[in-house]
């Protein structure tokens, strides 16, 4: 989304230190089974989880690693307490 290629290469090369220090969490099937509580929970709350399977999905990851989810807008995540702690940023 950069307009100019100096911008965009300088992100590039962000993404690619950040991509080499860490290491990614799977969706394996623990997460599989938090993500399909979480749906249960959203529904549950009264709140459509098809334009959230994104975000429910990086959730149901945090969650089955007993990892704390960091997020600007911690409203997003209504109606899924105790299955994971939102930190708001």
């Amino acid at each position: 989304m950069a307009k100019g290629a100096a911008t965009r290469a300088a992100r590039m090369e962000k993404l690619g230190a950040a991509v080499a220090d860490f290491e990614p969490l799977p969706f394996n099937g623990d997460a599989a089974a938090r993500y399909g509580t979480l749906v249960a929970l959203a529904i549950a709350a009264g709140r459509d989880p098809r334009p959230r399977r994104i975000d429910l999905t990086i959730v149901a990851i945090a969650s089955a690693q007993d990892l704390p989810l960091f997020a600007r807008n911690a409203d997003d995540f209504k109606g899924l307490d105790g299955s994971l702690t939102v930190v708001a940023v």
